[in-house]
């Protein structure tokens, strides 16, 4: 876990350097390191691997609040010209609608394994931790085409962001698009 634990830390020191820009009408969250492993609330629906686990007790996903109070489950780190939602713990069942179970009715959807947990999103496409594997590989999909490997663990997947966002943020100033043409 030791690695683990440095790639949540470096993760959300990373995020915490570039100030993120407030959308209209919200609130932006965040995240921070918890030095104290917490009671998290998770509905006994969702299973957590160690990893998920560790990550939620350290890394404290501080939600978005709309402009009434309204708090979401969520909070949104921009990557440029797209952002990322992050579920907390306690919105991790809502995720879930769409991909595991059919929002209308609950139905659990035969061909979604009850191990792949939607953590966050990318415009609508999902990002899903494998919570029944070492190590909890990473997997998303990419304009609703199908689930992908992305990355070999949850640490790795951390890393890879990290690196994602010091690219955009750092070099680029948060902007990966010419505004003219809208390439990258």
């Amino acid at each position: 876990m030791k690695q683990l634990e440095d790639s949540i830390l470096n993760f959300i020191q990373t995020i915490n350097k570039y100030p993120q820009e407030e959308f209209l009408g919200f609130k932006n969250g965040g995240v921070r390191y918890r030095s104290e492993s917490v009671n998290l609330q998770v509905d006994e629906k969702i299973y957590l691997s160690p990893e998920l686990q560790f990550f939620y007790e350290h890394c404290e996903i501080i939600c978005d609040t709309r402009e009434d109070g309204f708090e979401l489950k969520r909070t949104s780190v921009s990557i440029g010209n797209l952002d990322i939602d992050l579920w907390s713990p306690e919105g991790l069942v809502s995720a879930q609608d769409g991909y595991r179970w059919n929002a209308r009715d609950g139905k659990e959807d035969p061909s979604w394994s009850p191990f792949w947990l939607v953590i966050g999103g990318m415009d609508g496409d999902p990002i899903v931790v494998v919570t029944d594997k070492e190590g909890s590989p990473v997997m998303a999909s990419y304009e609703t085409g199908d689930l992908m490997p992305i990355a070999n663990s949850l640490a790795e997947f951390l890393d890879y962001f990290v690196i994602l966002f010091e690219l955009i943020h750092g070099k680029y100033n948060g902007k990966i698009k010419d505004d003219e043409s809208f390439e990258l």
